[in-house]
């Protein structure tokens, strides 16, 4: 099944990728208050970039993801990190193609956005099983950090890391130089 993984960049982009985050905001595992949870995902449209991820056949969204340049902490002008805010694929359709080829899209972003980038973050919370063996593989990465703050867990991975990571998996999976969106 071919997927599209489409940068929002019109309006309707814009409100079609919010619509569909709210509509799965209690699945995102972010432990924090609905107003909260807004706001982390409102900001990749302000701060950095969001994506919506297509199913080809039905032509529906299945995923959504959005970082941004910077951290809160410092007013958002460290733009050498990205912070990844949001990262959701619909159960039904999760599975590792879909994911790699979404981290690929993403990160194709994030140096479009920013070529001077050194360092991608996520917070997620701690003791999530099946995320937590994910999320091991990039810990795994050289570099790698991850750290415990108030239950929730904070992973810092080299750019560099993470893209040949990704370029390394496509080059496996026999998809690399495919430089369409659609896979």
């Amino acid at each position: 099944m071919p997927y599209e993984f489409r940068p929002c960049d019109l309006e309707m982009d814009y409100e079609s990728y919010v619509k569909f985050v709210i509509k799965h905001h209690d699945e995102l595992n972010l432990p924090y208050s609905f107003a909260i949870k807004l706001s982390f995902i409102s900001s990749p449209l302000i701060f950095g970039k969001a994506m919506l991820i297509f199913s080809e056949e039905p032509y529906e969204i299945v995923g959504a993801a959005g970082f941004v340049y910077g951290t809160g902490a410092n007013q958002y002008e460290d733009r050498e990190v990205c912070q990844v805010e949001v990262a959701f694929i619909q159960k039904a359709y999760r599975r590792t193609f879909v994911f790699a080829r979404g981290l690929q899209a993403l990160i194709d972003q994030m140096k479009a956005g920013n070529p001077n980038v050194e360092k991608v973050q996520f917070w997620a919370s701690e003791g999530q099983g099946e995320l937590e063996r994910l999320f091991t593989k990039f810990s795994e990465l050289p570099g790698s950090t991850k750290s415990i703050v108030n239950n929730l867990a904070l992973y810092t991975v080299s750019f560099h890391e993470l893209e040949a990571y990704c370029l390394r998996f496509g080059a496996a999976d026999g998809l690399r130089g495919n430089e369409g969106r659609v896979y």
